[in-house]
């Protein structure tokens, strides 16, 4: 099966390209957006070599009459986080999995429903879980007063102290960050999963040092919480404001999903899912470049994987 789909993708890819060298007629753009649909499906079910994907996507960028200015690039295949680009773990725990994905397991040790078999639980335990997680939720909601120092390379685990983005003592939280400088417009793809019906993912853009800074895409794995992704805004004073939310039954089924995020020049935030668009708003608050990427898993199971970060158009 998998050898079918490998070679009906990358004909139906090829095919596509063909036709677009010689596009003379008036939906030239709507070919593009279903070849760039088509190859998103490609990395998101690595039906064919990164490599192949990747000239493709160079093609069809030209195409569109410009070529992404990649900024930041790591599929973690190498199974190291902390070279090229050096990755630092600021509170919890990350490594690179079997998959070849940056995993953090901060999870409570309790069972969850899906962890059981498909079967429920009995209200008794449901009742605990519930009260847990509002604990967590709680705690993870206090704002620190000062900012964290950071882990030096060779950390996977870091422990003690108040994290910059307000966990006291790391419990219940794993951050990991990237420096990295990128015009007040980009274009960020990655792939997102979340093992647990538990917890909360997070992909920031941020200011200077300040991790409680910039925005940042919010996705919920808690099937309970009526959120699928959320953008958030954080003002001078580290607080977060909601931008934009989009209701739903959250991420936490265990598969990969492939999410992109783009803002242009005007201000305009897109969110895509699995190759969809499905939130879009606009905000000027911030006008001015970010110096780094940061990661977080708030209570949760999760790994990301095939981050790309370009220069917006």
């Amino acid at each position: 099966m998998k050898v079918r789909l490998l070679k009906g993708t990358c004909g139906m890819l090829i095919a596509s390209m063909l036709c677009v060298s010689g596009m003379a007629w008036a939906d030239e753009e709507k070919l593009l957006d279903e070849l760039r649909q088509v190859l998103e499906e490609g990395r998101r079910t690595r039906a064919a070599k990164p490599e192949f994907l990747n000239k493709l996507d160079r093609i069809l960028n030209q195409a569109r009459g410009g070529v992404a200015r990649f900024l930041l690039r790591d599929r973690f295949d190498d199974g190291d986080y902390e070279v090229n680009p050096s990755w630092t773990v600021v509170t919890g725990n990350f490594h690179v999995d079997a998959s070849g994905a940056l995993f953090s397991s901060m999870a409570s040790a309790e069972a969850l429903p899906m962890q059981e078999g498909g079967g429920t639980v009995g209200a008794e335990n449901q009742g605990k879980q519930d009260a847990d997680m509002k604990m967590v939720m709680g705690i993870v909601g206090l704002l620190a007063d000062g900012k964290f120092p950071g882990q030096g390379a060779g950390s996977q685990t870091a422990k003690g102290g108040r994290g910059s983005d307000g966990q006291k003592d790391g419990k219940g939280i794993a951050i990991i960050r990237v420096p990295i400088s990128t015009e007040n417009t980009f274009h960020l793809r990655f792939l997102f999963r979340a093992d647990s019906a538990l917890g909360q993912g997070e992909v920031g853009l941020f200011l200077g040092q300040e991790l409680r800074s910039g925005y940042r895409l919010l996705m919920n794995a808690d099937p309970n919480r009526d959120k699928t992704v959320e953008i958030v805004r954080y003002h001078e004073s580290r607080h977060p404001e909601s931008v934009a939310m989009i209701p739903g039954n959250g991420l936490g089924d265990g598969l990969n999903h492939e999410l992109t995020w783009k803002r242009t020049d005007n201000g305009t935030m897109t969110v895509g899912l699995d190759g969809r668009n499905i939130l879009q708003t606009r905000d000027v608050a911030i006008n001015q470049g970010f110096d780094g990427l940061v990661l977080i898993n708030r209570g949760g199971d999760m790994a990301f994987d095939n981050i790309e970060l370009s220069a917006g158009r």
